[in-house]
């Protein structure tokens, strides 16, 4: 394993530039950093989605307005930059042709196009900061090696060749000079720029780690690590100093925040830890997520997910029949939906799907065809608006009085559907949205606190 540290940095980290000095002090703060992926300056992707969606001259210019002010907000602070303001000028130029080419025909691919700006913009101007410091920083553009398949919004990057791509263009670089690179987004065989859905940026990181074969990855975001459940919903929440890999994808998986799903996947293939911190506080300490701790609780944390929706398929065909589920989810996968958890009876069975963020463009995935396709099979009833909490833990499956110690406290609450016992590491519960809060405020006090 080498000594290289992968640093990736979120949008609030790059937001401005007292931001971009905090987090130029981060990576300059370890000499192990060799790599830098930076996400975009907090606030410019979701302009650029709307600008992707297509809007009339007036909407357009004025968010381009907004994207340009916080570009220059951070180019106007650094010294005699002119090849930068050039360089920004014409990325700003290309967003304003896309832009109005969004707005006679949308389209995924010009989606990502457009969107990827964000990285381009903000690395641009990092390089330039660090320059500016007198560190040999180099600019990389991530498209070289972050090659992927061509699913735009949510493309899947091809893991060997990006290992071999890094081995020869990215590899030679890092002995004497400081790499600052995107996250986020990728390239297809066409050399199309592609997007790997949001959070992409923790993805890159891992992705990179892996294929460097790093001895860390380093998460810099605006909050000093992974707690026991959101703070901003239960302010008593605790951090967690060390987690294991398996807990943290289950909590990221269910909604925490702070890591995307598949950030962790090329981390742990690997064995790579990585580091939760906030580059506001960088001495704060953080979280590490490891392979394995030593002595895991049986409750590690509460994880909220929003605007989920339940599937409730009723049919008498079920009855002693076979072959009725495999049908379900051949239409389901014909649709590209993956299905969260799931309970069965005689005549029916639920189902629930998370429509939160399900790709770049923020598109739904109950779409007239697919609920017409179902329909000719079983009576289809939709519940929107629900949210699913999830309990991370271990060995919950095996453990005694759960059941009591989760269920006995929720008693004034609806509880619409449970799953528990496929994971160890987990039990879920699908509650009104409106209830979620308090659900998860009651079960930290009881659990936690």
């Amino acid at each position: 394993m080498s000594q290289i540290v992968i640093a990736k940095f979120g949008g609030t980290s790059v937001a401005n530039s007292a931001a971009m000095n905090n987090s130029a002090d981060v990576v300059l703060s370890n000499p192990d950093v060799k790599v830098v992926v930076l996400s975009a300056s907090a606030g410019v992707t979701n302009l650029l989605v709307a600008l992707a969606e297509g809007c009339n001259p007036d909407v357009r210019q004025e968010k381009i307005e907004q994207i340009r002010q916080i570009q220059y907000q951070i180019l106007n602070t650094l010294p005699d930059s002119q090849v930068v303001r050039d360089e920004i000028d014409r990325l700003l130029e290309n967003i304003t042709t896309l832009s109005e080419a969004a707005s006679l025909a949308t389209s995924l691919a010009l989606t990502d196009e457009l969107v990827s700006h964000g990285e381009l913009m903000s690395t641009l101007l990092f390089v330039e900061l660090l320059r500016s410091r007198k560190v040999n920083a180099e600019w990389f553009d991530v498209r070289s090696v972050m090659k992927t398949s061509d699913r735009f919004g949510k493309a899947e990057p091809e893991v060997q060749t990006l290992s071999s791509l890094c081995q020869q263009h990215l590899q030679p670089r890092l002995a004497d000079t400081l790499v600052i690179t995107q996250g986020f987004i990728g390239s297809e065989s066409k050399g199309r720029t592609t997007t790997l859905g949001r959070g992409g940026s923790d993805y890159t990181a891992a992705l990179l780690g892996e294929a460097l074969n790093a001895k860390r990855v380093d998460i810099w975001t605006d909050v000093p690590g992974i707690y026991t459940t959101d703070p901003r919903v239960v302010p008593n929440a605790k951090r967690i100093d060390e987690i294991g890999f398996e807990e943290a994808a289950e909590m990221a998986t269910f909604g925490a925040k702070i890591l995307h799903p598949a950030t962790l996947i090329p981390a742990v293939r690997r064995s790579i830890p990585v580091f939760v911190g906030s580059s506001k506080e960088p001495t704060a300490g953080g979280t590490l997520v490891c392979n394995k701790t030593s002595q895991p609780p049986l409750f590690r944390a509460l994880a909220l997910r929003r605007k989920q929706t339940l599937l409730t398929l009723h049919s008498l065909n079920m009855l002693h029949a076979r072959g009725f589920l495999a049908e379900i989810f051949n239409i389901l996968a014909s649709h590209n939906i993956s299905v969260d958890l799931i309970t069965t009876s005689e005549v029916s069975i639920a189902l629930t799907l998370d429509t939160a963020g399900s790709s770049t463009n923020g598109s739904s995935l109950l779409t007239s065809a697919l609920l017409t396709e179902l329909s000719a099979l079983c009576r289809v009833e939709v519940e929107e608006d629900l949210a699913l909490v999830a309990l991370i833990g271990n060995e919950l499956a095996k453990a005694r009085g759960v059941g009591k110690e989760v269920f006995g406290v929720l008693e004034p609450f609806n509880i619409r559907m449970i799953s528990y016992g496929a994971s160890s590491h987990n039990l879920c519960l699908l509650v009104p949205g409106d209830d979620a809060e308090h659900v998860v405020k009651t079960l930290h006090h009881n659990l936690f606190e």
